[in-house]
């Protein structure tokens, strides 16, 4: 989970840049299986949590995504506050 600083601008930015550059990266990559981007925009905040089958496959894109994230928030001008890695114990999804 990717905790990013942001602001309305940088909100904006960083979203096109998730659509449009990172997700087709991401979707490419073995054992990905999903990504959230959640937003506060009162507080300036933005998380973005990416899905992968199993550690191995997150180990995997590690060293690439280190490099997109140093490019999203260059771009966009987020400022990374922090990175940290979860396992998710329980999901539920309706459609």
């Amino acid at each position: 989970m990717h905790t990013l600083q942001t602001s309305d601008e940088v909100h904006d930015r960083g979203l096109e840049l998730v659509r449009d550059q990172i997700l087709p990266w991401l979707r490419d990559s073995t054992g990905f299986r999903g990504l959230i981007r959640l937003d506060n925009r009162s507080a300036g905040r933005t998380l973005v949590v990416t899905l992968w089958a199993d550690e191995d496959a997150l180990r995997a894109s590690a060293e690439a995504a280190e490099r997109l994230t140093a490019l999203a928030t260059d771009t966009s001008g987020a400022t990374r506050e922090g990175l940290e890695e979860f396992d998710v114990t329980f999901f539920d999804l309706q459609v």
